[in-house]
């Protein structure tokens, strides 16, 4: 037997090796006997295991409540090492002098064979801080010399206060990267619809000025045999690449009309309305606050606005079945509001909050993510009325 820094004498063989050193080394981490059977071995791994797993504190601490075992938890909470801590006087150098007497009471009944279940005491670590524990503390008898005491286990506890404001924390983190990915998004969009404007854009203007060179050739010349049916194919040829240039540029303005970067948001919206009505014949008006003219809107919120309004008139098409429809946008009380009406079947009230409702609650989360909200009222058969609301103070700049 030899003792340890704490005066108690232990047996050699319950020294196990040190993480991350020689196995001739050896640590102040010991194994635990078992008191009810001779073999040790099937205990010692699981007993090892937890106390490099666990996420509660482990202490073994002596009769005289110095410690003897310290788990990687315990390590974590205290900031002492294992081998900083072990041999020391746990109430000494982790309890602050208010708090000693009473855990010190507490070890006292256990190690007097009192189970313990719940005790609420503070841990500080080596800065000074503090962390309130609950503890379980039980009594470990002693074994072939080998000192007992008493096993305590601690579990950290969270106090409504700060779950609320980790939870806080978390929905602020959760927010920033919504409105980080939600600006990668946007910019990945004005990439490629300029992409598409200057290439392909580009290439079947060109085309089409070849096709109309090549057509004026053969009819200014003396017209070969079938000249008629080769002009007939180049016209069709020509129809076509007017129709892959329009389809092309509406592609691109949807992805992201360039007029929103070139000459802001309310002439985007005035595009996108003329569009609307000319695909679904209904009469659409918008009107803009003349005060918004004098403002910039911030590129993160213009474009979110658009986004709605382009996802509120695709509602319109494929559900209300509208002849008119009314576009407002306005500053009001810190505010700035885009109120989109029609004269539709109108929306039932299962359908707003309806799960399914994707495009409804993709509205929410963008207007959420730069502090606003959104709301829609609708009565069947005379129309629904939408409004998506953001802070002047996160959108605009002067």
């Amino acid at each position: 037997m030899k003792p340890n820094s704490a005066g108690f004498p232990i047996a050699s063989s319950f020294y196990a090796p040190r993480r991350g050193v020689a196995k001739n080394q050896t640590t102040r981490r010991m194994r635990v006997p078992n008191p009810v059977t001779s073999s040790q071995k099937p205990i010692d791994p699981c007993y090892r295991a937890l106390l490099e797993t666990s996420s509660s504190a482990i202490l073994h601490l002596s009769p005289t409540f110095i410690i003897l075992e310290w788990s990687r938890a315990a390590e974590t909470l205290s900031g002492w090492t294992a081998d900083e801590a072990v041999g020391r006087s746990f109430v000494e150098l982790c309890l602050q002098t208010e708090a000693r007497e009473s855990f010190l009471a507490e070890l006292i009944r256990a190690a007097a064979g009192d189970e313990l279940r719940g005790v609420l005491s503070p841990l500080r670590d080596r800065t000074g801080s503090q962390t309130m524990l609950s503890w379980n503390i039980s009594p470990v008898a002693g074994v072939r010399g080998y000192p007992g005491g008493v096993m305590a286990v601690g579990t950290v506890v969270i106090s409504p206060v700060r779950m609320e404001e980790d939870l806080q924390s978390a929905e602020t983190k959760i927010e920033s990267e919504g409105l980080r990915s939600q600006r990668t998004i946007e910019e990945e969009r004005r990439k490629i619809a300029r992409e598409l404007h200057d290439e392909f854009g580009q290439a079947l203007t060109g085309l089409k000025f070849d096709l109309a060179w090549v057509a004026s050739k053969l009819e200014r010349g003396s017209p070969p045999v079938g000249i008629t049916d080769f002009l007939t194919k180049i016209r069709a040829m020509s129809d076509t690449v007017d129709a892959l240039m329009e389809s092309v540029h509406a592609t691109a303005t949807s992805l992201r009309p360039a007029m929103l970067d070139d000459l802001g948001l309310i002439p985007a919206l005035e595009c996108l309305l003329k569009t609307f009505q000319h695909r679904t014949r209904a009469h659409c008006v918008i009107d803009a606050d003349p005060e918004l003219s004098s403002i910039e809107v911030a590129s993160d919120a213009s474009a979110a606005l658009f986004r709605i309004a382009q996802e509120l008139l695709t509602n319109v098409t494929r559900h209300a079945l509208a002849s008119r429809v009314h576009i407002r946008l306005f500053a009001n009380d810190g505010r700035v509001t885009l109120e989109v009406t029609d004269n539709g079947k109108g929306i039932a009230p299962d359908q707003m909050t309806n799960a399914h409702s994707l495009g409804l609650r993709g509205i929410k989360e963008r207007a959420s993510l730069l502090g606003g909200h959104f709301h829609i009222v609708g009565t069947p058969g005379v129309g629904t009325t939408a409004c998506a609301s953001v802070p002047v103070a996160n959108c605009f700049t002067r």
